[in-house]
């Protein structure tokens, strides 16, 4: 009977590594992966992103892994990158399953973690639309004032900043989604905050509940605590939609919901229900709130982290802005091109998002020389990417002066914060004009400092979920500006 038992295990270890090398044949590179397992215990949890950029040096910056049966390709070049989400685009276009994407999403009827469809194309376009038309009613300018005035409030005391920052572009989201007279309230913004905080933590521990289904069925807190907050963001936007929908005139356009809901009327064709825009609202709140709050802390960091860089982000503000009595505004960003390198520095070395939302193939499709079957999900490490010493000179070295030629100019390539193609962020446009005026503002009214005695966390123990999060650290920051300044618009 042993001796059987042994034959049989012999043969069904036989049949596995037979079957897997056939599979495989014609995939990118890979560890070959364990029965059940797959290459689980080859990516962390606490810096995946990292264990698949170590990953390169043996397979490649394309490669394939096994996340229990599912297999993955995993893309760490940012010429790949442009192959697949730029010249196959709708190839890559699709998204995988995603349990708490499904939370998330509303039933897959959002826009980042729906597949793509055609119903997804329409979805699409109309928030777009709708983004560009509304993008102005959320008074960017006064929420960074508000800010300022808060920080301006501390008198140069030890503080900490995250909170106020989210609480800021909680409130700037909010004017722009539900209009300056609907916006939240106080209370309401501090509970989509926490919800955003939860869906983030979620997001980043999906991997074992998509690789192995079967957790789902097991009361795991994350997912309690996962559903509870999608609960309480379907109450609100759920009761705002309701609100505007009843007031809505679309010679009258007061905020996103209205766009949406003009674009909805005009290009619908029978696709979408109401339900799609309340999802894309939530969309274009949540992500819009945590990442450009994530980045303008992360800015704030690499300022007091280096002071030689924060006097010149001053002294260049200073030329172009003067000691008048108006502040920066989105005019003066050609003629602010080292800050806009300073903040094009910190999105690549941090990498606010190391690892983009999953795609999938739509079809089968090729890349880099390699067969890729249809419904093969796709990993886009952004960390990689943005740390690849073929295309980063020192990547580990913090040098905003690698955004800039020889005559001072501006230039982004190999940069790709917002990913690429059909799936990038939505509200990039947006975004890039809200982070930028923040950290003008912020850096023309003050110094940041370390307190006395205190020290900076340390980078590579920042907190990941699906974004890369700073540990919290207080600052010190003196007004720079000790008279009123007169043009706050």
């Amino acid at each position: 009977m042993i001796i059987e038992a042994i034959a049989l295990l012999f043969f069904l270890m036989a049949a596995y590594v037979v079957r897997t090398l056939w599979e495989n044949r014609n995939l990118p590179p890979g560890p070959f992966p364990l029965p059940v397992l797959g290459n689980l215990l080859s990516v962390g949890l606490k810096q995946p992103y990292r264990d698949l950029a170590n990953m390169t040096k043996k397979y490649g910056k394309l490669f394939r892994i096994q996340m229990g049966s599912r297999k993955v390709i995993v893309i760490n070049s940012y010429d790949i990158a442009r192959e697949a989400l730029v010249a196959k685009a709708e190839d890559f276009a699709g998204r995988p399953h995603h349990f708490f994407g499904s939370i998330f999403g509303r039933n897959s009827t959002d826009l980042a973690f729906q597949t793509f469809s055609q119903r997804w194309i329409t979805q699409h376009k109309i928030a777009l639309t709708a983004l560009r038309l509304a993008e102005d009613k959320a008074n960017v300018a006064s929420h960074v004032n508000e800010l300022c005035d808060k920080f301006h409030s501390t008198k140069g005391k030890p503080f900490g900043p995250q909170d106020l920052v989210f609480k800021s572009l909680g409130n700037c989201l909010s004017s722009l989604i539900f209009g300056k007279e609907n916006k939240l309230h106080d209370h309401e913004v501090d509970a989509l905050i926490e919800v955003l905080h939860v869906f983030a933590k979620s997001l980043g521990a999906a991997n074992l509940i998509d690789t192995f289904p079967i957790f789902k069925n097991i009361p795991f807190e994350i997912i309690k605590k996962a559903t509870r907050a999608g609960e309480i963001r379907d109450e609100i936007f759920e009761r705002k939609f309701k609100e505007h929908a009843s007031t809505f005139q679309s010679d009258n356009i007061r905020d996103l919901l209205d766009a949406m809901l003009k674009g909805f009327r005009q290009k619908n064709c029978g696709l979408l229900q109401e339900e799609h825009l309340i999802s894309s609202a939530s969309d274009v709140f949540m992500p819009g709130t945590e990442t450009p709050s994530v980045v303008i802390i992360w800015l704030i960091f690499y300022a007091i982290k280096y002071p030689d860089v924060q006097a010149r982000l001053h002294s260049q503000l200073d030329d172009v802005i003067g000691n008048t009595s108006r502040l920066p505004q989105l005019p003066d960003k050609p003629n602010l091109p080292y800050l806009d390198a300073f903040i094009a520095e910190v999105q690549r070395i941090v990498s606010d998002t190391p690892l983009a939302v999953p795609h999938s193939t739509t079809r089968e499709t090729s890349l880099a020389g390699f067969l890729i079957p249809r419904d093969t999900t796709v990993f886009i490490n952004l960390w990689a990417i943005h740390h690849d010493s073929d295309r980063w000179e020192d990547p580990f070295c913090f040098r905003p002066e690698r955004f800039l030629d020889e005559q001072g100019r501006l230039h982004l390539e190999g940069i790709m914060p917002f990913s690429l193609g059909k799936r990038s962020c939505p509200g990039e446009s947006f975004a890039r004009k809200t982070v930028f005026l923040y950290a003008a503002r912020l850096l023309y009214r003050f110094q940041f400092e370390s307190p006395p005695g205190a020290t900076l966390p340390d980078e590579d123990d920042s907190d990941y979920s699906i974004v890369l999060s700073c540990k919290p650290f207080k600052i010190c920051a003196t007004d720079r500006r000790n008279k009123n300044l007169l043009n706050t618009k």
